[in-house]
């Protein structure tokens, strides 16, 4: 449960960072503005991660980071589908996709990594 929590953090952060960047922060209530689009990316990542075994903590690294990376690629590219379906938006721009997928990826991919070094220190490795 803390990594799925954790994840949905890491993603409500990647929206939080993409609104920064772009100005589209909504001023008056920045949290109505980055709720809609973290669900776009979270349902998916949920639906994925289960699916595919991202969810799933064990002692081997390389297994746990493919299966993060197989998950993301396939919830990202669903989440740009389902943010483009619920703000209207016919196009998704290609650079609009790459920086999803490494971006959105790179803060995975960092609290996964933070995740891992504490669990590590805990000496919870089971």
């Amino acid at each position: 449960m803390i990594l799925l929590a954790g994840d949905l953090v890491a993603l409500a952060f990647f929206v939080l960072v993409g609104q920064r960047e772009h100005e589209t922060i909504d001023a008056a209530n920045p949290l109505l503005g980055v709720v809609p689009n973290v669900i776009a990316f979270a349902i998916p990542w949920m639906i994925a991660a289960w699916l595919l075994g991202g969810l799933r903590v064990e002692n081997d690294r390389l297994r746990f980071f493919a299966r993060t990376l197989n998950a993301w690629l396939v919830a990202a590219l669903f989440g740009l589908l389902l943010r483009s379906f619920l703000f209207g938006r016919a196009v998704i721009p290609a650079i609009f996709i790459v920086a999803t997928l490494g971006f959105g990826g790179l803060f995975l991919f960092a609290w996964r990594v933070v995740f891992l070094v504490a669990r590590r220190i805990a000496g919870n490795t089971k």
